[in-house]
């Protein structure tokens, strides 16, 4: 019963902090002085990174989580539909439906 206790608490001290790892977010927090200096484009990308990286980080805390590998190309995947997006929308077009 004891070794089972033991290996149960080992389990929970050493097995949690690999589970709750994080990879560190590529967006800078910007203050409300900054972002007015933003040029258009500028606040464009900031605003797409910054979807990006939730979504990123929603998912993974969600799944059991990616390798830094997988991490940095799945939200490169993220960037890419997003901008597959605003390019749709700038041309008025309309989304396919499945």
């Amino acid at each position: 019963m004891y070794k089972k206790f033991v290996l149960a608490a080992m389990m929970v001290l050493f097995l949690t902090p690999l589970s709750m790892a994080e990879y560190p977010s590529d967006v800078n927090i910007l203050d409300k002085a900054a972002i007015v200096k933003l040029s258009d484009d500028q606040l464009i990308d900031t605003y797409e990174n910054a979807l990006v990286e939730i979504d990123a980080d929603r998912t993974f805390h969600t799944t059991s989580g990616f390798s830094p590998k997988e991490y940095k190309d799945y939200k490169a995947l993220l960037k890419f539909r997003l901008l597959l997006l605003v390019e749709i929308h700038s041309r008025n077009l309309e989304l396919p439906q499945f």
